[in-house]
């Protein structure tokens, strides 16, 4: 059996041991390598820092800081491999790989210089993730809650000028100066003008964190599982406008934001009698352990009573059905 994920960032889809490789064998010298060696000296030390206890989202993604300085000094080296890993170790064949293109220029330049490689290092991924193994990957490129409005709507323009990415996310915790509400609006706008699809981080472990001005503009939502904990008069209103939850359910687990996954059976319930599809996902199946895989989301959910076995396949259906396989022209 093969799965889709709509769900998958790049900053947390490299195994540590693959990253360990690369600073030991490939890039010993580089300034990146070094400081990640001086802070952990050993692979085990390393390896604990992205398996350890995390005590909520934001300590969880102290993780990504961490990798995107290192993945931005050889982008097709850990595309290419955590595709290829998807393909053969998980069996998945259609797959959504996200990232911010920003992120991925070496933070020692200029901004100028980096929003001029922006488009560069995302040829770079697009270009590596092709491999000889049976997987359609489509990408998503991340805004950011802290960037301008102005380098958020470059990453939207470059979105629609490459082929091979098929929408804009919304990422990273909220910070001062980044854009209002009413901004987001207006960046929304603009990516579904320009034939993006969308999608948006909101609703994962803060309660307060449902914004539903966003939804007119969104065809999916990362996460959202505080909708129907908290708000769930909302889903009648997602169930309308068709808009497709991807839930990730270890990582709830890893940011503190559930104690078990039976606490999601009431997400699955009320969803499903409000008529919102949900797609399963993985997120950073880097920080998870074996139970990152998408066959370990599935397994956990099953085992916590919150799917049937016998609806495996009706929920991988659902990620296939609301995928985000290119349409527009650049």
């Amino acid at each position: 059996m093969n799965f889709p994920d709509l769900h998958r960032h790049l900053g947390g889809a490299t195994h540590p041991r693959i990253l360990w490789g690369y600073i030991t064998k490939h890039a010993r010298d580089s300034e990146e390598s070094l400081r990640i060696r001086r802070r952990f000296p050993t692979y085990e030390e390393f390896a604990y820092e992205f398996n350890r206890p995390f005590h909520d989202l934001a300590d969880y993604l102290t993780v990504h800081h961490l990798v995107e300085g290192l993945q931005a000094e050889d982008v097709p080296y850990f595309t290419h491999r955590a595709v290829r890993g998807a393909a053969v170790f998980e069996s998945i064949d259609y797959l959504e790989l996200r990232f911010n293109p920003y992120k991925r220029t070496p933070a020692s330049l200029p901004d100028r210089d980096r929003r001029a490689l922006m488009a560069e290092v995302a040829g770079q991924v697009i270009r590596a993730a092709r491999t000889e193994f049976p997987i359609q990957t489509t990408f998503i490129l991340c805004m950011d809650r802290g960037f301008s409005v102005e380098l958020n709507r470059a990453i939207i323009a470059l979105a629609d000028a490459l082929p091979e990415v098929a929408a804009v996310d919304l990422a990273g915790p909220y910070q001062p100066g980044g854009p209002t509400p009413g901004e987001w609006r207006e960046l929304y706008t603009e990516a579904k003008a320009r034939g993006l699809k969308t999608t948006a981080h909101m609703a994962e472990s803060d309660p307060g964190d449902i914004h539903p001005h966003l939804f007119p503009y969104l065809d999916r939502i990362g996460h959202g599982i505080q909708i129907a904990l908290h708000q769930p008069q909302l889903l009648d209103e997602l169930a309308a406008r068709a808009i497709c939850l991807e839930v990730c359910p270890t990582t709830y687990l890893r940011t503190n934001t559930l104690q078990s996954l039976s606490e999601l059976a009431v997400v699955f319930a009320r969803c499903r009698g409000a008529g919102v599809p949900i797609s399963i996902a993985t997120d950073n199946p880097a920080l998870h352990g074996e139970a990152g895989r998408i066959v370990g989301q599935y397994e956990g959910l099953v085992r916590d009573e919150v799917i049937h076995f016998n609806e495996i396949l009706q929920y991988a259906a659902v990620g296939y059905q609301y995928a985000f396989r290119p349409t527009h022209a650049p």
